[in-house]
């Protein structure tokens, strides 16, 4: 790995030197970097993985493909990472390295022909100007800092590419088309929305991503799903000219198949909730306790989750009102606090449920439905044999 990113660089510094003298190589003639295939910018879209092989690309992959077809260059500059698959805890403790690289295209599709996932090729109508900025702003990100800590609050594959096309355009606007639902939703939103196909894996993203993707933000703040970028970039403008043009597939893989399976989490919860009112008008409490275990398991796995990882967010400390083990540690004294506790469940399921935005999957806002009964169902009973 490192001869291969000593020879990256070293291809990317003599560039970066041709881009300076733009001098013909066989005829020393100059050559005219004003020309709008001097540097020819392509934005590429990869299909969803599936998450058995890569828990990233679930969403897609994007990233740039820039060409020189006088210096017969061409280049995929990928925003990558170690693979997740092969050590979870190294990415839920924040140590995963991640980083831009750069590899020749045709080997760099070659992954993608293996695991038969198509590539979706835009082209940029960039200024040639912005496009050999570009070019430069990427060869100095790889002779920089080359690995990062993983932060996918801040880094993204998306992200990425959004923001150096933005710092090559040093300012020049671009026009996108009114996008009423994307504008509408948060990044938090937006993410889960991509994950539709995997609901568990949507429920744990809810972990993951901080406060900051809550916030309403610019829509190309808003692109971090790479098949949204192509879309709302075919949309927009850049000097009333069509900023990304459909080229083609640069691999055409295998039609996206959404094998969603039937056990959601919204189903389970509503399953338990079904359980926990039918068991309410019974006098067993097998149910009881197995919901305070369920309960107490879940709070041991979050704070566990908290102690280890460094990349949780705001989700999970509004889940550990409701899961915890300190009601199994007080279950004794359960008939001072439980009927407060059921109160504070109750409201703070129907303030998330009115939030104008989603702060927590709402399979957990049912859940907590099921645990309000629990702890108030010894109190309801007390009131109506005291009214008998």
């Amino acid at each position: 790995m490192k001869k291969l990113l000593v020879a990256i660089l070293l291809v990317f510094t003599s560039f970066s030197a041709a881009f300076a003298d733009a001098v013909d190589p066989l005829f020393g003639d100059t050559i005219d970097r004003n020309a709008e295939d001097f540097v020819l910018v392509s934005l590429c879209v990869a299909d969803p993985t599936d998450w058995r092989d890569d828990v990233l690309g679930v969403s897609g992959h994007a990233f740039l493909r820039l060409q020189c077809p006088t210096f017969n260059l061409d280049f995929c500059f990928s925003y990558e990472g170690e693979n997740v698959n092969d050590n979870m805890f190294r990415y839920l403790s924040g140590d995963t390295k991640m980083g831009m690289f750069a590899v020749p295209t045709d080997e760099y599709l070659q992954d993608y022909n293996r695991w038969n996932r198509s590539v979706h090729e835009y082209r940029l109508n960039l200024p040639p100007q912005v496009e050999q900025r570009l070019w430069e702003i990427m060869d100095n990100h790889l002779t920089g800092k080359i690995l990062l800590r993983q932060d996918l609050n801040k880094y993204g594959c998306a992200i990425t590419v959004v923001k150096y096309v933005k710092k090559a355009l040093n300012g020049m606007p671009i026009v996108y088309a009114p996008d009423p639902e994307l504008e509408r939703m948060t990044r938090r939103e937006i993410g889960y929305r991509s994950l539709e196909a995997h609901p568990w894996m949507r429920l744990f993203s809810m972990l993951l991503t901080d406060n900051r993707y809550n916030d309403n933000c610019p829509l190309d703040e808003k692109l971090i799903v790479p098949s949204d970028l192509a879309e709302v970039w075919q949309k927009a403008t850049l000097d009333d000219k069509p900023f990304a043009v459909y080229l083609g597939d640069l691999v055409e893989g295998a039609e996206l198949t959404n094998n969603k399976t039937w056990l959601t989490p919204m189903l389970v919860a509503l399953i338990i909730l079904l359980l926990t009112i039918c068991f309410a008008l019974t006098r067993y409490q097998f149910w009881d306790w197995t919901l305070l275990a369920l309960q107490t398991f879940g709070g041991i796995l979050l704070i566990a989750f908290l102690i280890v990882s460094v990349v949780s967010g705001s989700s999970i400390y509004i889940l550990l009102v409701l899961l915890n083990p300190l009601p199994a540690m007080l279950w004794y004294w359960r008939k001072y606090w439980g009927i407060v506790y059921s109160a504070v469940l109750l409201l703070g399921t129907i303030v998330l449920a009115c939030q104008p935005h989603m702060l927590i999957d709402p399979a957990m806002l049912v859940l907590a439905l099921a645990y309000v009964i629990l702890y108030a169902k010894p109190f309801v009973k007390a009131m109506i044999e005291k009214r008998k």
